[in-house]
């Protein structure tokens, strides 16, 4: 429990990864049996919880979606996402009680799943990409993600191939920026940079704060992301929206 393991399928004890999630999520006010996840396949699927998801994903074997991408309009719903190397996103809306999480590993990343949250929140909500806000969490940094030359040719393919996203370092040996492939995924896609958060911290270099699948070579735990609405009571949201704009 020392460490904080927050996934199931680590070969961590699940009483450990209870208490585990229910001291973090007691630090901020939630409750850990009402957390909402999905089952992660490193893809771009994305899907909207509402109220009655309450909780799937808490126990093992609960979560019923399969997408990389987590959408909410709910009051109090905390939306969830694990990760150790890969980048999580997290979402807000200044236009309307909204927010959205993904899961943006190299597979993710390629595929643009940042990129297709934003187009999705246009298309379902008329929510303008440069009023929304967006942060990244802790990854594993180009210095430390090596890729073979399969998947950097998939790279190459789709446009990234310009040292400052994708660069060879020895035969067969590419490193690759995630993080510098999603920030320009979102500008393209319409995001401000001046909204967006991004992160210094290294998963991969930094063992004493974070699990790092790369690092530890697959037998590692998980970290866990979330983002949930306050109760915002009866009032117009896009006037207190622009008041902070």
């Amino acid at each position: 429990m020392a460490s904080l393991n927050t996934a199931f399928h680590t070969g961590d004890s699940e009483d450990n990864v209870l208490e585990n999630r229910r001291r973090i999520f007691a630090l901020f006010g939630y409750d850990s049996r009402e957390i909402v996840s999905s089952i992660q396949v490193h893809g771009t699927g994305l899907a909207i919880f509402s109220q009655v998801h309450r909780g799937e994903g808490a126990l093992p074997g609960s979560a019923r979606e399969q997408c990389d991408a987590l959408v909410t309009t709910a009051e109090g719903l905390t939306l969830t996402a694990y990760a150790a190397d890969c980048m999580l996103i997290y979402f807000v809306s200044q236009q309307k009680a909204l927010v959205a999480l993904a899961h943006a590993g190299w597979r993710g990343t390629l595929g643009g799943i940042g990129s297709k949250v934003v187009r999705c929140l246009h298309e379902l909500y008329s929510l303008a990409p440069d009023r929304l806000l967006v942060g990244f969490s802790p990854a594993v940094c180009r210095n430390c993600y090596r890729v073979n030359g399969k998947v950097a040719e998939q790279f190459q393919y789709a446009g990234w191939d310009g040292p400052a996203y994708l660069k060879q370092i020895a035969e067969e040996h590419w490193s690759l920026d995630l993080a510098a492939i999603n920030a320009e995924q979102l500008i393209q896609t319409g995001v401000k940079e001046v909204n967006m958060a991004r992160s210094n911290w290294c998963t991969s270099c930094n063992p004493e704060l974070f699990y790092s699948y790369r690092r530890d070579q697959g037998i590692t735990g998980r970290m866990i992301g979330f983002i949930a609405l306050k109760p915002f009571g009866r009032h117009n949201y896009e006037t207190e929206a622009e008041k902070t704009a």
